[in-house]
């Protein structure tokens, strides 16, 4: 019998026979013929737990120090070891595993190590090389910065994603996402970034732009060109807490080429339908909505998001155009529909509500313009417009509808800000492309990881005036705790434990 209950297949043999990562969407390696996600995943996951768990010196389980806490919980809430090792790359018989670089490079992120170079100068001291369940060498690398750079150039970077959405079911079924909604809808952000540019260093996929300049020389101002990169990033914004789920960069003539596209350069919006074709295959409806600027206020967008089924929050900013130059008009003499008085904020709210408008020619549907108007207790005032659209979308109250357009700014505070300020990657690790992508999501992963176990294992209150200051003390610990690590963390045997 087989685990469904149907009739007699392959028998199930454990995950210890697995030979490599099964997708969720895999035929489940019973024999089943059933979906991995709706066959054995959840019992294998069981297993492997236990099996880990069992594979942790007890010194390191009975530790109360926050860097073995968050060791712990990566590993047997979301299977670290085998994430990691699932990470793999295109060097031919390396004599340094992938895993122990891939690795090398997660504990960096975590702790935010400014650079690739001060990740070998980690590698030289005992603490680091215990870290890693490496044989502690005072003073002899354990590998290179070159090895470090040569793996970051042959990343596979759909081993990358998977890992990174492998944590974000695993948070699903543990139920990290239902604490709290806006409207009862799951709502993601996206927005463009753009985390360095340079007048010097560049790749043969960076983007270029003329820009005025001092020359220092001279004293004179001359236009010269400025090397970028710019990325589409989608997060998943929550009251309780915000992860990735997805980046996508912006791609200039030379990497669309390669892609097998027209040799010509793209721009935000272009990149941001890609990833919201990606995101739409990978995650379904898990997600309800999306939150947007006013760059992507156009008929194209928003039809993309009817077609998969998903609603739309969009700042309108031009009183000229379509739909809002028509709300407009409908509340030029009209009174708010709505006065809120919120005292936690200290804060009083009027509406204008104007549904069903079909002004947009680019676009076949209706649009739901709201606008609020938000007055401070010392008088400040500040005026929200933003079109909605999808059934449910249209169907959030006024209140719900602000507070989701409002958490749209978690992207720059929660992450870009953090990300350049904190995390560091305002810094080039490796100028390559493959290199640039391998790091920012790697950086990802650890990122959600470790918003994942501040905020749900430790369980802290996020600030909403400053989201970082919590993680930034937490991480600090982490660090000094890594000093008091007495043996060599287990990592091979904790992955031997693991598919794979």
């Amino acid at each position: 019998m087989n685990c469904e209950g149907g009739p007699p297949q392959t028998p199930c043999t454990g995950p210890a026979v697995l030979r490599k990562r099964l997708g969720r969407n895999e035929l489940c390696h019973c024999g089943s013929h059933r979906k991995y996600k709706r066959c054995c995943q959840v019992r294998d996951e069981a297993r492997l737990r236990e099996e880990r768990g069992a594979r942790l010196p007890a010194w390191f389980l009975d530790s109360t120090r926050k860097y073995h806490q968050f060791v712990k919980y990566s590993v047997h809430v979301y299977g670290l070891p085998h994430r990691l090792q699932s990470f793999i790359d295109s060097r031919r018989s390396p004599t340094i595993p992938t895993f122990d670089v891939v690795n090398s490079l997660f504990q960096a992120a975590v702790l935010r190590r400014p650079s690739i170079n001060a990740v070998e100068g980690d590698l030289k001291t005992a603490d680091f090389q215990r870290m890693l369940g490496l044989k502690p060498e005072p003073n002899v690398k354990a590998f290179s910065a070159e090895v470090i750079s040569n793996v970051l150039d042959k990343l596979d970077l759909a081993s990358l994603r998977d890992g990174v959405e492998d944590v974000i079911w695993t948070a699903e079924r543990n139920k990290a996402f239902r604490e709290g909604s806006y409207g009862t809808l799951r709502c993601v952000a996206i927005d463009g970034w753009e985390p360095f540019a340079s007048y010097d260093r560049h790749c043969s996929h960076c983007l270029v732009r003329k820009v005025k300049r001092k020359n220092s020389s001279t004293g004179k101002v001359e236009e010269t060109d400025q090397y970028y990169h710019r990325y589409a990033v989608a997060l998943l914004l929550g009251p309780a807490l915000d992860v990735v789920l997805d980046l996508e960069p912006v791609r200039n003539d030379e990497a669309r080429r390669d892609a097998g596209e027209d040799a010509r350069h793209e721009g935000e919006l272009t990149a941001s339908h890609r990833l919201i074709d990606r995101l739409h295959d990978t995650f379904g409806t898990f997600i309800d909505a999306f939150v947007l600027d006013a760059l992507y206020a156009n008929g194209p967008v928003m039809t993309k998001l009817d077609d998969y089924g998903y609603g739309g929050f969009i700042i309108l900013k031009k009183n000229n155009n379509e739909p809002l130059r028509e709300a407009l008009a409908l509340w030029e003499d009209d009174p708010p529909c709505r006065r809120l008085e919120e005292k936690d904020q200290r804060e009083s709210i009027e509406f204008w509500d104007a549904p069903d408008l079909d002004t947009l020619k680019s676009y076949r549907g209706k649009v739901r313009v709201i606008r609020a108007v938000v007055t401070k207790k010392d008088g400040t005032r500040k005026t929200w417009c933003f079109g909605v659209v999808g059934k449910r979308a249209q169907k959030v109250g006024l209140r719900a509808a602000l507070k989701l357009v409002r958490s749209r700014w978690h992207i720059e505070n929660t992450a870009f800000n953090q990300w350049v300020q904190h995390w560091n990657l305002g810094r080039v690790y490796r100028h390559t492309p493959n290199a640039l992508m391998a790091v920012l999501l790697l950086w990802s992963f650890a990122f959600n990881l470790l918003q994942l176990f501040v905020y749900r294992r430790l369980k802290r209150d996020r600030t909403p005036k400053d989201p970082c200051d919590t993680i930034i003390n937490i991480v600090a610990q982490m660090f000094r705790d890594v000093g008091a690590l007495l043996q060599p963390i287990p990592w091979r045997a904790l992955a031997d434990a693991a598919p794979g």
